[in-house]
């Protein structure tokens, strides 16, 4: 694992946001807005390392299903059930499958390739040492799990199975992560389970394959099962930053969303993620 024994640097642009609960359309629509200003910024010719480089928490209210993003709505989900549930459902810009964002941390980190790895699984594995270091401070041993090769493809939940540098205890998947690239800027988002919502989740996926034969509860796990008790939020957030800090060599400072920000994440929000035609038009 990848160690910076030194201060973490000050990095001008990296910043730390905590946003809470939110709605699944606002929760997506400011990860895209972070996706594009570092975009933006790259593409006028800024140097790389004073680009937008922000670590993001949050959590869902109410819950809801997040799609990957070409994944099929109405194969996956019996979409009928949603509203007799209380769960909301949106489609990620990233790919994968689905997630029940219900009892989680939820992370986002966005920035610039040139900081955060050049290749896709270079990224995948710093972020995920960060976020070891930072469960392993919170009593939580976590091993970067194997991929699972073509399974993954059978499953309509992310959690069923787990890829490279993804994040588990026991063979049980703890942390689920997915990653999309452009213009030289990186989003990666992920769940970090606190409690597993898989059975949930498995009563709202339609059968794929062989799916139906494996345990409901038997592919993931969550953070307060490991430890025996529940922790906060907010405990659970501050050690994944320090983790991450200690990975990278950088330090994140804690900001907040501008006007200007909020603004245009409730302008993303209407266009696309309140978009019937966006989330189950696949």
């Amino acid at each position: 694992m990848e160690r910076k024994d030194s201060e973490p640097q000050e990095i001008p642009h990296a910043r730390f946001l905590n946003t809470g609960e939110s709605t699944a359309a606002w929760n997506m629509a400011v990860d895209e807005l972070l996706f594009e200003s570092c975009q933006a910024h790259l593409r006028e010719g800024r140097p790389p390392e004073e680009a937008p480089l922000t670590f993001r928490v949050y959590a869902w209210s109410p819950p809801a299903i997040s799609l990957g993003r070409g994944q099929a709505a109405e194969r996956d989900i019996f979409l009928e059930r949603l509203a007799d549930e209380g769960i909301d459902i949106c489609r990620r810009l990233t790919g994968g499958r689905a997630v029940l964002h219900d009892c989680e941390l939820t992370y986002s980190i966005t920035g610039p390739q040139a900081l955060l790895g050049d290749a896709i699984e270079e990224t995948y594995r710093r972020i995920s040492q960060g976020l070891a270091e930072g469960l392993a401070a919170l009593g939580a041993e976590v091993e970067l799990a194997p991929p699972s090769g073509s399974e993954y493809a059978s499953q309509g939940s992310c959690f069923a199975t787990a890829s490279v540098w993804e994040l588990a205890i026991g063979g049980k998947k703890m942390v689920g992560s997915a990653q999309c690239r452009e213009g030289g800027a990186i989003l990666q988002h992920g769940s970090v389970l606190l409690r597993s919502s898989e059975e949930r989740l498995a009563s709202l996926l339609k059968p794929r394959g062989a799916e139906h034969l494996l345990s409901r509860n038997a592919h993931a796990i969550g953070l307060w099962e490991v430890l025996g008790g529940e922790i906060t939020f907010h405990e659970v957030a501050d050690s994944l930053k320090a983790g991450l800090e200690k990975v990278f060599g950088f330090r994140f400072e804690p900001g907040e969303l501008s006007d200007i920000e909020s603004a245009r994440t409730l302008e993303i929000s209407r266009t696309r993620y309140e978009n019937q035609e966006w989330t189950l038009a696949r």
